[in-house]
Formats: C-alpha cells, sequence, structure tokens
C-alpha cells in the first residue's frame, strides 16, 4: 500500500493547475497537465510507483496529450483564412468590364456586382474573389489564377 500523502500531493497538484486554467482561460496546456496529473493521483492511490516513474509518466502524458488536442483543435477548426477564401468566391454570370458593373452568384444567388480592378476584364464563368459589400452591390477582384 503505498502512503496515503503521495495520491494527496497530484490531487493538489491537479487542483492547483486547474485553479491557474480556470483564473486565467487562454490555452496554455494547463488543463491537460490538471488531467493528468489527476489521472497520477488515482494510479499512485491504487499502486505504488517509483517517484521518477511518476514525474516521467505526469510529462508523456502531458505532452502527448496537449500535442493529441492542438492536432484535434486545428481539424475541427480549418485556418480562418482558408475557410473565408472558399466562402468568398463567386461565379461571374455576367461579363464585367474593367473597373465596371456586372452580375456574379455569390453563395446561390444573384448579385450586381463591381470590379475594384481597372486594368483587367472578367469573363462570364471567371470566379472572383469577394472583397466589400456597397450596399446590395459586391466589390470584387479577379482571381489569380497560377
Amino acid at each position: 500500500m503505498p502512503p496515503f500523502w503521495i495520491p494527496l500531493i497530484w490531487l493538489l497538484i491537479a487542483g492547483g493547475l486547474l485553479s491557474l486554467e480556470l483564473a486565467q482561460p487562454s490555452f496554455d496546456g494547463l488543463m491537460v497537465a490538471a488531467l493528468a496529473a489527476l489521472l497520477l493521483s488515482l494510479l499512485t492511490a491504487l499502486t505504488p510507483l517509483p517517484l521518477l516513474v511518476q514525474i516521467l509518466l505526469f510529462l508523456v502524458l502531458t505532452v502527448v496529450g496537449t500535442i493529441w488536442l492542438s492536432r484535434w483543435s486545428a481539424r475541427r477548426n480549418p485556418r480562418p483564412g482558408q475557410e473565408r477564401q472558399r466562402e468568398d468566391l463567386a461565379e461571374v454570370i455576367s461579363a464585367i468590364p474593367p473597373g465596371g458593373e456586372g452580375r456574379v452568384r455569390w453563395h446561390g444567388q444573384s448579385w450586381a456586382a463591381s470590379s475594384l480592378d481597372l486594368d483587367q476584364a472578367i469573363s462570364h464563368g471567371d470566379q472572383v474573389l469577394v472583397v466589400g459589400r456597397d450596399g446590395t452591390q459586391l466589390q470584387v477582384i479577379a482571381r489569380f489564377r497560377p
């Protein structure tokens, strides 16, 4: 039977880390570390573990948990630039002369559009980037094609 104070120390560490995380809500990995300390509190209450094993297990659980959480978060929340660029694309349904006006299909609806590009005409069927809106008229620029 392990000494009763070892699980209590890990429980206090978990509580302290959780308190820090709640006091400052920015993610610093403290929540994962608090969960690792809580798990170690449970493990040390059930079985005796050498101090070095406890510390290494705490570090491994914290690092692996933080890496997993950041990758999971990245998959759920794509970078804002990528998502926004897809949402801001429109298809030209009537040609737009340089600096002129025409019509585009944006989010399934037809919109009046004015080209902010004074040098390039935009053809029917091209994709444009919606960069602004003036009332019911979209402001667009030709999408760069590599």
